[in-house]
């Protein structure tokens, strides 16, 4: 609502039609006094009718409520003041002393100057003992977290552990069930076909008496082979000594037309060979080394090839093969073997 609409300084009516200065319900009138509004006599409860004045609009308030709490807000304001009495501390009372204690002021001039030569020292030992206060206090954090890893750790090793078991033990029980179950068919099996089995178990036996007879014949053609090759061997150095001793019988008919000297001579320079001695294929040997270029080459390789044999053996191999290092060769494989 607009306040110049209500203004009637002549008396003229608002908008509803109510003279300006009286209420609706014809109680008593309030009094406006330098913009205030004053309330003439007391209202009735029941009276409380909205009352336009200027441009504002007051509504009475209920007496009897407005008394009650108005006598609730005093009697709480009572009681504060009694609680505040009863709680204020008393007076002090102190019996008098001298002022400054029992230190004269030399004494105390000598403590402050001596607490302020020493404020640095003071002040840095305080700082290394918080510093030592934090690093101990850090450890100690520290040392909560290593406890609380190693806890997980071993939980997790624990519960590894337990999986580990657990798996052992179904695979134990599943092995086991598997192995009952191959049996039970395998004896089913072996009920239903006796002949079957029989037959198998004797053509076992004939496949492994097959082969024990192929392993001994094996083993006798070996042996034959070996013996044939020995008297092989043999017949070749019997016919070296017969040639040998052929060419001492012609030596020895030609040196009977020499002269004594002479005769003398030769006659010691052929006693190595009219007379056998233990090295007498040693010395053959190396006379034949010396008259073929390839001799020490192919002895080499023999020992290279057989290192396990001795050299004298590999010379009479090599001599009787004729200075040929393949049949040399094949020949030592042969009795070796």
């Amino acid at each position: 609502m607009d306040p110049h609409q209500q203004r009637d300084p002549g008396g003229r009516l608002d908008p509803r039609g109510t003279p300006l200065g009286h209420s609706p319900a014809g109680g008593q009138t309030p009094q406006q006094v330098d913009g205030d509004i004053q309330d003439v006599g007391s209202q009735p409860a029941a009276n409380r009718q909205p009352q336009y004045l200027g441009g504002f609009t007051m509504i009475p308030p209920n007496q009897s409520r407005r008394s009650e709490m108005q006598a609730v807000a005093q009697k709480g304001e009572q009681d504060y003041q009694r609680l505040k009495e009863s709680q204020r501390p008393s007076a002090v009372h102190l019996n008098p002393e001298r002022l400054g204690g029992h230190v004269t002021l030399a004494e105390a001039r000598q403590k402050q100057l001596t607490d302020a030569r020493s404020a640095k020292l003071q002040k840095k030992l305080k700082k290394e003992e918080a510093e030592k206060k934090k690093k101990q206090e850090e450890e100690e954090e520290l040392q909560r977290m290593k406890a609380k890893q190693r806890e997980k750790a071993e939980r997790l090793e624990e519960k590894k552990r337990q999986d580990e078991q657990r798996r052992r033990e179904q695979f134990l029980e599943d092995q086991t069930r598997r192995t009952e179950s191959f049996l039970q068919r395998f004896e089913r099996r072996a009920a239903d076909l006796p002949s079957s089995a029989a037959h198998t178990s004797s053509k076992s036996e004939d496949a492994t008496s097959e082969k024990r007879g192929k392993e001994s014949k094996s083993v006798r053609e070996l042996e034959q082979e070996r013996k044939r090759v020995n008297m092989a061997f043999l017949d070749k150095l019997e016919g070296q000594s017969r040639r040998t001793e052929k060419e001492e019988n012609i030596q020895e008919a030609g040196h009977s037309f020499l002269e004594p000297h002479n005769f003398r001579q030769q006659t010691t320079q052929q006693s190595p060979v009219t007379h056998l001695k233990p090295d007498e294929e040693d010395s053959f040997s190396g006379l034949t080394s010396e008259t073929e270029p390839d001799y020490d080459w192919a002895l080499m390789k023999l020992m290279t090839s057989f290192p396990d044999c001795a050299k004298c053996f590999l010379e009479d191999i090599l001599t009787q093969c004729d200075g040929d290092y393949e049949k040399a060769h094949s020949l030592l494989i042969c009795t070796l073997s």
